[in-house]
């Protein structure tokens, strides 16, 4: 059974040091997942998908139909076609004939938007099904970039128009669409049937972005670019900027709050190093995001981690370190792997993810030739703990008991990881390293932690802070703690 929400507030990761004290000996790795398969599970092999397919889109898990859900972007005839395929194990995907919109003069296809009479493309940021929506018709809703028609006193663009005629004309258009570019939504009471709203939701955000839910507040986040990027580059020609992560966010889907950058490349980045895209998810109890790196020196785009604890507040994770690289030089995914817009998928104690691929760099070449891919990591496994054969010690900082039992994910294969608890500034009795009931020789990403011959739990402290002192013997990777039931 696969999961979507990864909302847990007693799972605790080691993304950051927020909660953690100190961790002498434990040196924070970023992992990589691996690769289902040398080759793409999604192909743009119909007329209508042109030479790509990209995941400027998501996919999701449907609980109810126990089926996955994927829509993507293809480009056929130059527009901006979005499809809709469907998979039971991530790798095998079908596309319907869903008789929904006509390509060619046949509706015998698996393109969902534009829906039937909409001349205007999106670029989308990603679908999500609602569990706040009350209203059927609106159950699914998909974002993305739209311009609104221009007034009509802006000049028609012609063949014979020289370069210069054609900047001055874009900077009219622009100045007169100051408020009608952005985030526009369409909405669906089954992610097939689309019907799309010209509402510009977050004004003035860029042409990339992506939007998610977020179970932990229980509101919608949208990320793109920084407010006026659009503008700055074709208005008043400012066209040194960096790409930089924006973030609206909106309790209702109706009113969002103004679009502001959260995350941008720092001293320790390239020069000209870029942030393409973020797409934001809960996990645990904390917001991860998967940074789409534009590397311009290179033209290379891998992934990188972000971590926030407040939406408003993200830091890079580890040394920077790539999270998804490229694939080898030549190979379908040698310049580009960027994850789609949606949260991983959990099943089994793995965590399924899918990215688009490009074997040529960002700005060289035909770059819309594009495949789908999809990766596995461990169950909470973006960021290990390590240390070596001399063992190595965590203590977190105060961290607030929401359930009885605890567990960890750890690897520690040859040689034991225990826990003592630290209530104030004392080991309460019964609970010191030497009554644990600890992790031995055994690679697991759920062990039970106890205490003594009764296997006591943390019930005595639940609702209250205490501290784990973690204290492992040899070579270990930590991944993970939970409080819960």
């Amino acid at each position: 059974m696969f999961g979507n929400d990864l909302y847990d507030p007693g799972l605790h990761l080691f993304l950051d040091d927020e909660e953690v004290q100190d961790h002498p000996d434990f040196t924070r790795k970023v992992q990589h997942p691996q690769r289902a398969q040398e080759d793409p599970v999604l192909l743009p092999d119909r007329p209508w998908e042109g030479k790509s397919v990209q995941l400027w889109g998501s996919i999701l898990h449907d609980d109810e139909e126990d089926i996955l859900k994927m829509w993507y972007l293809g480009t056929g005839h130059g527009r901006s076609i979005i499809c809709y395929a469907t998979s039971k194990d991530g790798v095998s995907w079908d596309k319907p004939d869903l008789g929904v919109v006509s390509f060619d003069g046949s509706t015998a296809n698996n393109i969902v938007y534009p829906p039937p009479g909409d001349a205007h493309d999106i670029d989308p940021w990603g679908v999500i099904k609602d569990p706040l929506e009350q209203d059927e018709s609106r159950r699914y809703k998909m974002g993305g970039y739209r311009q609104l028609p221009a007034p009509p006193d802006v000049p028609e663009e012609t063949p014979d128009m020289d370069r210069e005629a054609r900047n001055a004309r874009r900077k009219i258009l622009f100045d007169r669409i100051r408020d009608r570019h952005g985030m526009c939504a369409a909405y669906s009471p089954d992610g097939i049937h689309w019907t799309a709203d010209d509402t510009v939701l977050v004004p003035r955000a860029g042409d990339a972005g992506s939007l998610v839910y977020d179970p932990m507040k229980r509101r919608y986040l949208a990320t793109s670019r920084r407010y006026e990027t659009v503008m700055d580059h074709f208005v008043i020609e400012w066209k040194r900027y960096r790409r930089v992560i924006a973030l609206s966010t909106s309790d209702d889907f109706v009113n969002w709050s103004p679009i502001r950058p959260i995350l941008k490349p720092d001293d320790f980045d390239h020069p000209e190093d870029q942030m393409y895209v973020m797409p934001p998810f809960v996990y645990g109890n904390q917001y991860i995001g998967f940074i789409g790196m534009l590397h311009s020196a290179t033209e290379l785009g891998p992934v990188q981690l972000a971590t926030a604890r407040d939406i408003n507040h993200w830091s890079r994770v580890g040394r920077r370190e790539e999270f998804l690289p490229v694939g080898a030089p030549g190979t379908w995914d040698g310049a580009w792997s960027t994850m789609s817009h949606s949260p991983p998928v959990l099943k089994d104690g793995t965590l399924y993810m899918w990215y688009t691929g490009s074997r040529q760099a960002h700005g060289t070449g035909d770059r819309f030739v594009s495949a789908i891919g999809m990766v596995t990591l461990r169950k909470d496994g973006f960021v290990a703990l390590r240390c070596g054969i001399r063992g190595g010690e965590l203590m977190t900082e105060p961290v607030e008991v929401t359930g009885p039992q605890l567990s960890v994910n750890a690897i520690c294969l040859f040689g034991r990881l225990q826990i003592r608890v630290i209530d104030d500034v004392s080991v309460p009795e019964g609970y010191d390293f030497a009554d644990c009931n600890a992790l031995e020789r055994r690679d697991d990403t759920d062990c039970p932690i106890t205490w003594g011959e009764a296997k006591r739990d943390l019930s005595p402290f639940v609702g209250k802070k205490v501290r784990l002192h973690i204290q492992a013997d040899n070579a270990t990777s930590l991944f993970s703690y939970r409080m819960g039931s």
